[in-house]
């Protein structure tokens, strides 16, 4: 497995881990009147969080191959990282395009704040799980 499937990984891992606990306690604990404090005292939480254990376990995985960690990115890998994202970014439009709808029929700001931290997260999910099918099935 090459340095950068792993980080592929880690990235499902850890975005499923971390904003998975968050939107449970958010869903959990919402209502209207407190729903804003809640959602930004958790949403801090959770990015700081997120980036603690990516960052801990990106060092883990350089310092057990430190070789590929800093090899550049073959074409292969290139056109990987670019056919995960160009997938992310359709996936990321898509929840943009029907959250702006939200916001015009008059929804909460802070529930399509979330739900915008939602289509990222679920974006992001899309582009390292793409990544890893892509290195795991071979790329077209």
């Amino acid at each position: 497995m090459s340095f950068r499937e792993k980080s592929a990984w880690i990235a499902v891992v850890t975005y499923g881990a971390v904003f998975g606990a968050y939107f449970f306690l958010l869903w959990q604990a919402w209502d209207d009147a407190h729903g804003q404090g809640l959602s930004i005292g958790l949403m801090v939480t959770a990015v700081i969080a997120f980036v603690v254990v990516v960052t801990t376990l990106t060092v883990i995985a350089a310092l057990f191959n430190p070789k590929a960690a800093n090899a550049p990115a073959d074409e292969r890998e290139t056109l990987i990282d670019l056919k995960s994202e160009r997938i992310a970014s359709y996936t990321l439009s898509v929840g943009v395009v029907c959250l702006i709808g939200g916001l015009l029929l008059g929804w909460n700001a802070y529930l399509v704040a979330n739900l915008l931290l939602a289509s990222m997260v679920i974006s992001e999910l899309v582009k390292a799980s793409a990544q890893i099918v892509y290195f795991r099935g071979g790329v077209q």
